[in-house]
């Protein structure tokens, strides 16, 4: 017979609670952090040099290469790694050698890493377990990384370098500020939830579309290029699709086992806010070409 005076289970006393709520905070305040630093630094770089923003997206690529393979825990680490950085080298080379290449560029770095994510599955040996598991987590990580430099292309699209910088700023500006305001909505008030046992809410991606839209009209009304409402239309739009990569990298890390050592808890936070960072730049880049006049 069941006892109905059993002790609750600690994950569900009010303690526990607690605790978690203040996990939870302490995730999205690093979030947060990193978002300011990434972004801080990818505009800044931006409106100096090519090779600045260059340096600048090496150090991102690193930073998410490494927080992605030990927050999740994927199989394969040290492969993935291997792979991570040939393919951010390899974009990063083409986009300086190729300046305005576009985005075709990317897409035979792309193309290599298929192949290359196959033959690591294969050379796993004895160790090659969960192997759509190890893949998939390979896969993206590999994209975010190759898509980062599209940023670079972006720089290089415009009348003069100066121009191009702005545009750069703009994009990622727009992106951040969204991102951190949607951390602080989510810290304060993360409703109405997507989910109860993933703390980010609606109201959150929509104080990160007006953001975006601020940052997108402030950094780009002077210019005719964005001219008719087209800068908030690009800041807007980056912002919320920035919002939903977020909830969308949540979600990720929330199907993830639970991290069982420091150093996965610690890099969670970091590869949340860095992943659609990364993943939006080719989308920043096909939206500014097509709404400029």
């Amino acid at each position: 017979m069941t006892d109905l005076h059993a002790e609750t289970p600690a994950a569900s006393a009010p303690g526990g609670r607690a605790r978690g709520a203040a996990q939870v905070d302490a995730s999205l305040l690093a979030s947060l952090v990193t978002v300011l630093v990434a972004a801080g630094g990818l505009a800044a770089a931006s409106r100096l040099s090519a090779v600045a923003l260059l340096v600048a997206a090496g150090v991102v690529q690193a930073g998410f290469a490494l927080s992605w393979v030990l927050a999740t825990g994927m199989p394969g680490r040290k492969g993935a790694i291997v792979l991570a950085a040939l393919g951010a080298a390899g974009a990063d080379v083409v986009v300086s050698v190729w300046p305005h290449g576009r985005l075709g560029t990317l897409l035979a770095v792309l193309g290599l890493a298929v192949p290359a994510m196959f033959v690591h599955q294969l050379a796993r040996g004895a160790a090659r377990t969960r192997l759509v598991e190890s893949l998939s987590f390979v896969a993206l990580l590999v994209v975010c990384v190759v898509a980062l430099p599209a940023l670079l292309q972006l720089r290089h699209e415009f009348a003069t370098p100066r121009l191009g910088g702005i545009v750069v700023t703009a994009v990622v500006g727009a992106v951040g500020g969204a991102l951190v305001v949607g951390y602080l909505v989510d810290l304060v008030f993360p409703a109405p939830r997507f989910d109860a046992e993933v703390p980010r809410g609606m109201l959150a991606l929509l104080a990160a579309t007006v953001v975006g839209g601020a940052v997108g009209y402030l950094a780009l009304k002077s210019h005719a290029e964005f001219a008719d409402g087209r800068a908030v239309f690009v800041g807007a739009a980056l912002g919320a699709v920035a919002a939903f990569l977020a909830v969308g990298a949540a979600f990720v890390l929330h199907s993830v086992p639970a991290a069982t050592t420091r150093s996965a808890s610690v890099t969670r936070p970091v590869c949340a806010a860095l992943l659609p960072l990364c993943l939006l730049a080719p989308g920043a880049f096909l939206l500014c070409l097509a709404v400029r006049t």
